[in-house]
């Protein structure tokens, strides 16, 4: 996608205060645990919570739900995609976010990249291709536990029978 630097530059401001919205609400989320949603139509309920960025009027359909959920998992989710958006927007801007970012992940030493970002492709995680053999090698890794210290047992028959077993 070739733009103008203009564009470019108008762009990147646009995703870097969404960026910061996606913050703020991280914040909201984590420390209140509290977030807006619409209660409209449900696909798009569903979706709301992060297509809204402004506060909602007294008589609109934007609600606000609390829970520990909100904590949990909206909260973390706000914070990636504020993460993600700030360095986009940074990037298009023309500074040198993903490299400072490299260097902040990779604790000051120079070596393979973390993450990559490109103006037409977006990012890119050349450390999940690195780490894939590793990763597959820990996942298919058994512990070889002794039948009788199982909790759950491996045969097709009931837990009654394994504990009348013993």
């Amino acid at each position: 996608m070739f733009m103008s630097p203009q564009v470019s530059l108008a762009v990147g401001i646009l995703l870097m205060v969404l960026g910061i919205s996606f913050f703020y609400k991280s914040a909201i989320a984590g420390i209140r645990g509290s977030m807006a949603y619409w209660a409209g139509f449900l696909p798009l309920t569903i979706i709301s919570p992060f297509l809204i960025h402004l506060p909602s009027r007294k008589n609109s359909l934007v609600k606000t739900t609390e829970g520990m959920w909100v904590h949990i998992v909206m909260a973390p989710a706000f914070f990636a995609l504020g993460f993600f958006c700030f360095l986009a927007g940074a990037e298009y801007t023309g500074l040198p976010a993903v490299e400072a970012t490299n260097t902040a992940l990779s604790g000051g030493k120079a070596g393979h990249p973390l993450l990559t970002f490109n103006k037409s492709s977006g990012f890119a995680f050349p450390v999940l291709i690195r780490s894939s053999p590793s990763l597959t090698r820990i996942m298919q890794t058994h512990i070889g536990l002794d039948s009788k210290n199982e909790l759950v047992p491996r045969n097709n028959g009931s837990l009654e029978e394994a504990i009348q077993k013993q």
